[in-house]
């Protein structure tokens, strides 16, 4: 993967911040793959972001000692509710069965409550409520409708105006 390269290439030139970006820039694109979630928990570590390290590196489902104090702390921040700490995972991670994650992280999110289909829930699917979705398209198309009332009678106006 060439942003291997280049984050390695920037971490050796002291550019965390360059490197990270560099490998967050690559996740939409890579879908879940192990090896980049790995990389950017390491960068992320060096940076001294324990949660942010420990999202990616819970992801990796590599688990070595010195990952694991920021897989903790990103477990006790986001893992009250199993729907919340899935929210926190990148859209690529969001993935439509338990089964689809690799072994480890599998094990933890079965810990956690998260049912063996996931896709059907669509506060995971799009990251936020339908029912707000939805509020907002009927409030978009009631101001619409009025909108076009309002210009009608305006124009209805002008009309009368001019002939009388």
């Amino acid at each position: 993967m060439r942003a291997f390269e280049k984050a390695d290439k920037e971490v050796a030139n002291g550019n965390l911040w360059r490197a990270r970006e560099i490998l967050q820039g690559s996740i939409p694109n890579a879908g879940y793959h192990c090896d980049l979630f790995e990389r950017l928990g390491v960068v992320l570590l060096m940076m001294g972001d324990l949660p942010e390290a420990g999202r990616f590196l819970f992801l990796s489902d590599r688990r070595k000692p010195e990952y694991e104090q920021a897989i903790r702390i990103f477990l006790k921040k986001y893992g009250k509710s199993w729907r919340g700490l899935l929210q926190t995972f990148p859209r690529v991670a969001r993935l439509s069965k338990l089964s689809d994650y690799p072994e480890g992280v599998r094990r933890q999110l079965a810990q956690f409550g998260v049912p063996d289909v996931l896709k059907k829930d669509p506060v995971l699917i799009s990251g936020y409520s339908e029912t707000l979705k939805s509020k907002v398209i009927t409030w978009l198309v009631v101001c619409s409708i009025l909108a076009v009332m309002l210009l009608g009678i305006i124009k209805l106006v002008e009309i009368v105006r001019r002939v009388f």
